[in-house]
């Protein structure tokens, strides 16, 4: 379990977590958050990751990564709505650690909410909420959303899990997603959420961004189960940038 905490690395008793499964890039990106990146995967099979859809696009081993637009941001729906409920049902209700039907949950997200009924509002209220509120630290349990709520701190795991069900809970379709996050010349380990508006939005409560940059390259979308499928790129993944904006 790994996690980058306001752009400064995270250190466990066992070591720097971060830094001995960090993969470096072959080029350093200049600027701010990247709306678009392309990037070439090299050295390890990409068979079975979930690298196409959406926002991703994958050819042969090059991936290109595109930041939502207007468009995809835009949810000609609001919250409650029935259509939505039935499309996305396996999104919205509670799974193992993310108690959706908790009252303290939907009592959390009530007062986050304050009455917002426009979907994106809602994230990004949701979103920056869960940012301000968690201290960042690196963790070894595996979170559930509720105790997250009460202790108030973890890394990007906790972010996730919290933000589901919170998002869930306030009629958000909302679903997982891991893989790879650039900061500093490296990509890092990291977990973060996709949320449906026009279409589905990677956001990233741990980071603070909504929508989340094209630095966020989606390996494996799901639960915690599907993490260790990123094991097998440690020590064999390498990453050469084409091309950013």
């Amino acid at each position: 379990r790994i996690d980058r905490a306001n752009g400064a690395a995270v250190s466990s008793a066992d070591g720097d977590v971060l830094e001995t499964t960090a993969i470096a890039a072959s080029a350093k990106l200049s600027g701010g958050p990247k709306e678009r990146l392309r990037v070439q995967l090299k050295d390890v099979s990409l068979a079975g990751f979930d690298l196409s859809g959406g926002r991703q696009t994958l050819q042969s081993d090059v991936l290109t990564v595109q930041r939502e637009g207007e468009a995809e941001m835009r949810a000609n729906w609001v919250l409650g709505n029935a259509t939505i409920a039935r499309r996305f049902q396996k999104n919205l209700g509670s799974e193992p650690l993310l108690e959706v039907d908790s009252p303290t949950i939907r009592q959390a997200v009530k007062r986050i909410l304050a009455g917002e009924s426009d979907p994106r509002r809602a994230t990004e209220k949701i979103n920056r909420w869960v940012h301000d509120s968690l201290e960042k630290r690196i963790t070894v349990s595996v979170p559930s959303a509720l105790q997250v709520l009460k202790s108030r701190r973890g890394d990007c795991n906790e972010h996730t899990q919290l933000f589901l069900a919170l998002a869930r809970a306030a009629g958000l379709p909302a679903r997982g997603a891991a893989g790879l996050a650039y900061l500093d010349g490296k990509f890092y380990y990291h977990a973060w959420p996709e949320v449906f508006l026009g279409a589905w939005v990677a956001v990233d409560p741990t980071f603070g961004q909504m929508p989340a940059d094209a630095g966020h390259l989606r390996f494996v979308s799901g639960g915690f189960t599907r993490q260790t499928e990123l094991l097998r790129l440690i020590g064999s993944l390498r990453i050469d940038v084409l091309d950013s904006r």
